[in-house]
């Protein structure tokens, strides 16, 4: 399948949708991306993110470290029960630590009242493993955060919330050899009752406070379906965000000084130790990973990914109504049969999309309109230069016929009517039919002629006309001249055009053939010799001898072929100018 025009498609709205000068400029796109029941990406609001138990060294790190804040607290509600009189209480603590539970042995951290602000600060990469699916092509975008510092936007991603951390801890027996580590012991056997507080010998103890972080390097995968909806005139083009996926691990900085942390068990001498603890929490590798898991998860949600498939949708049509002229539900033409098999649905959509525009007198792409433009060559009259007709008995004489200056008007009277454009191998064949246009009810457009000076030569000054008109009509060296008027009923030409160019800024138009389908029956040939004479008359009717039309069909075909290169650089240059003019809204 034709995968060259998806890309040349992609590759002219990358450079836009990463262009902050751009109506389609990306950030700009997703900033007011809403889902139905009212989340907003920019910013992204999040009731609870549960990141989970971060194990490993990390954890147990952690959670060492809360354990013994924890001791902490309980040496100081254990000196207050003593201050207090409570009964029962051993002499002291020696006997006995802290550690962490060994069957919840590593700190969990949940977030709360997530705000993430900044992901709409997008770019989008190069389009990756392009393929063909039933109805259209799927493909794989890299999309990198934090992308601009312009704007108002920041190189970066800020979570913000409040957060809480809990960490299961129990009293074991002092082994008093120094020993720990990972060999986590049971909770001791004794009872020690009356400690504020303090849940003997095991308890699950939590802090809590307000957080914020800043997320770096962060890019997602996203598998982006370009399909082709409905049938026939009433088709229309559709995006769909398949999946997104994380396409690289990002780095999270903690702003401490925003970092808030109070508990039932933290106090003044166990704030620091603590606030240290829920540092190296969200500093953990994997928190990050959770983190990054949970933000993938919610932007992948149906309610996001429906949205954002919406999203691109509206700007691909934006796209199109802009270049090609808004169509109106089931005026899309639909005769597609007969087109090569490496086209699927998506690509003849667009290419019936062109055949609309193309017969759109609003567009840019309008037939009469291009020719009209053009202006090396200038089309609108085109110059045919001087044709040679060959030699001919004009009367008694022998004659050199020739058609000097030759000009043609017309020719902006063209148009391509949508059952003779086709999609071919090469690219798009047509078929330019001219003196379509209706003009008004009583005045038809213009057809198409050509004119210019007729010039008759007698090579044998002998046999030149004798009588006095004759001689009057004839110039010093024996030739005759006269205006000539080649009228054309009907005519028609064919081209094949083909494409190449990365996107639309280096988009190139060949014109490959041209070629007239005029029959020599439909035309006719009058001179106004530029004197009066009965000779007029014969050299009217020798004008009009199928071989002499057929000299001047030739002639303008092997004009048309000289000029083929200049007329294709006319039609790019339009077609590039059109495409950028549109999409600069």
């Amino acid at each position: 399948m034709a995968t060259e025009l998806m890309n040349f498609i992609y590759a002219t709205m990358y450079k836009r949708v990463n262009d902050p000068d751009s109506p389609y400029w990306l950030p700009t796109v997703l900033k007011d991306v809403r889902t139905t029941d009212g989340h907003t990406l920019n910013p992204l609001n999040v009731d609870t993110w549960d990141i989970g138990e971060l194990d490993g060294a990390e954890g147990k790190a952690i959670g060492d470290t809360i354990a013994s804040a924890w001791w902490i607290f309980v040496g100081s509600a254990f000196d207050d029960a003593k201050d207090r009189g409570v009964p029962d209480l051993p002499d002291n603590l020696d006997p006995f630590t802290s550690q962490r539970d060994a069957d919840r042995p590593y700190p969990s951290l949940s977030l709360t009242s997530v705000t993430v602000d900044g992901l709409a600060n997008a770019s989008v990469g190069e389009l990756q493993r392009l393929t063909p699916t039933e109805n259209g092509y799927r493909g794989t975008i890299r999309v990198t955060t934090a992308a601009y510092d312009t704007h108002g936007w920041q190189k970066q991603i800020t979570v913000k919330g409040t957060y809480s951390l809990v960490q299961h801890v129990v009293v074991i027996d002092d082994p008093g050899d120094g020993s720990g580590g990972d060999d986590l012991k049971p909770p001791t056997k004794v009872v020690v009752n009356g400690l504020e507080g303090v849940e003997w010998p095991r308890q699950e103890i939590e802090g809590h406070g307000q957080f914020a972080v800043a997320a770096q390097d962060l890019a997602f995968d996203v598998v982006l379906c370009a399909e082709a909806t409905g049938t026939g005139a009433d088709r229309t083009p559709l995006l769909t965000i398949e999946s997104i996926t994380v396409a690289s691990q990002p780095t999270f900085h903690l702003d401490e000084k925003s970092l808030t942390i109070e508990g039932s068990t933290i106090d003044e001498a166990t704030l620091d130790i603590w606030k240290q603890a829920a540092a190296d929490a969200f500093n953990a590798p994997d928190a990050g990973q959770a983190l990054t898991a949970k933000l993938v998860a919610t932007l992948a949600d149906p309610s996001f990914r429906d949205q954002f498939s919406s999203t691109v949708t509206t700007q691909l049509v934006k796209a199109l109504d802009g270049v090609l002229g808004a169509v109106l539900k089931g005026s899309l033409p639909s005769d597609d049969s007969g087109f090569p098999p490496k086209y699927g649905l998506l690509d003849v959509y667009l290419f019936d999309r062109l055949r609309a525009s193309v017969n759109d007198a609003g567009s840019g792409f309008y037939p009469p309109s291009v020719v009209l433009g053009a202006s090396d060559p200038t089309l609108e009259p085109y110059r045919l230069g001087d044709i040679d007709l060959g030699s001919y008995k004009v009367g008694v004489a022998t004659a050199d016929l020739s058609f000097k200056e030759g000009s043609i008007k017309g020719i902006s009277n063209v148009l391509i009517p949508v059952k003779d454009a086709a999609l071919t191998d090469g690219g798009i064949g047509v078929t330019l039919r001219f003196g379509q246009l209706p003009g008004d009810a009583k005045v038809p457009g213009p057809p198409l002629t050509i004119t210019g000076t007729g010039v008759v030569s007698f090579p044998d000054a002998a046999a030149a006309p004798a009588t006095a008109p004759e001689r009057a009509a004839a110039s010093d060296d024996d030739t005759i001249e006269g205006d000539i008027t080649v009228t054309i009923n009907q005519p028609s030409a064919t081209a094949a055009l083909s494409f190449s160019g990365r996107d639309a800024d280096e988009l190139t138009i060949g014109l490959d053939a041209l070629t007239l389908a005029i029959a020599t029956k439909d035309l006719q040939v009058t001179i106004k010799l530029k004197e009066p004479s009965p000779f007029e008359q014969i050299i009217q009717q020798v004008l009009n001898k199928d071989e002499v039309k057929q000299k001047i069909i030739d002639g303008v075909q092997s004009t048309g072929d000289t000029h083929r290169t200049d007329i294709a650089k006319e039609l790019t240059d339009n077609a590039r100018t059109v495409i950028r003019t549109k999409l600069e809204g």
